[in-house]
């Protein structure tokens, strides 16, 4: 999945409680030699977010 950047609100279920979250990335290193000498490394930065519910 592309999104690239949104300003949408994550809501991960309809009631309330407290979550956790883990984000990996990989590429940071690549988009940066890219974005200095072509412009942008569209595609070379991948995340992974994962959330789970916290512990009560």
């Amino acid at each position: 999945m592309h999104a690239g950047r949104s300003d949408t609100l994550i809501t991960p279920a309809d009631s309330g409680g407290s979550w956790r979250v883990r984000v990996g990335c990989v590429g940071r290193a690549a988009a940066a030699a890219l974005s200095e000498g072509e412009g942008t490394g569209l595609g070379v930065e991948r995340y992974l977010v994962q959330f789970w519910p916290a512990p009560s």
